[in-house]
């Protein structure tokens, strides 16, 4: 299975540098510009199904790039939205400044309330097998979000030595044979 892993575009909360997490923030000017230009990265790939969080800035990204992908077999598809494909849930420290948060991590307070990398790992890892199991000679995008893409990647073993983050709209291409996940490009 390919797997077409993308981060939504721009929100302000993302602009302001604030913690999002399950907090239902929309796209900005900025993150629908993104998203649209970023549906010439799709051109290539017939989507045979879009997944995305239920969260609005996904939902809008993927419609964005869909739409916008100079693929006719991409126009106008269907988007399933997905429940495990939320962001992490942040707790008391969603709407709170990155600052803030990296704080009561060094200081151990208030981590209670997070959504621990363990649980988020195994909700979007069951997606991708459940989806493996319908659609393993396919290609699906997945639009989601920064903070999954990255536990999930690193869970598996396959995102980069490296301190950069998923751009928005930063695509990622996976391939799956329900044993391994294989990154073969990363934030493009």
């Amino acid at each position: 299975m390919k797997i077409l892993l993308v981060r939504h575009g721009e929100t302000d909360y993302n602009k302001n540098r604030l913690i999002q997490g399950h907090s239902d923030i929309e796209l900005n000017e900025t993150g629908r510009n993104q998203a649209t230009e970023a549906g010439k990265k799709l051109t290539e790939h017939n989507i045979d199904y879009a997944f995305s969080s239920p969260l609005k800035r996904a939902v809008e990204t993927t419609r964005l790039m869909l739409d916008n992908s100079n693929n006719n077999q991409n126009i106008s598809k269907e988007i399933i939205t997905d429940e495990r494909l939320i962001e992490k849930f942040f707790g008391v420290f969603e709407g709170s400044t990155f600052e803030e948060y990296f704080s009561a991590l060094d200081a151990q307070e208030g981590l209670e309330s997070i959504e621990k990398d363990e649980d988020v790992y195994e909700r979007v890892n069951s997606f991708f097998n459940e989806q493996y199991l319908k659609y393993k000679d396919e290609t699906i995008l997945v639009v989601c979000h920064g903070a999954l893409i990255r536990i999930f990647l690193t869970a598996v073993g396959v995102y980069p030595n490296t301190t950069t983050l998923v751009d928005n709209t930063g695509l990622n291409i996976l391939n799956y044979d329900g044993q391994e996940f294989i990154l073969e490009k990363f934030n493009i």
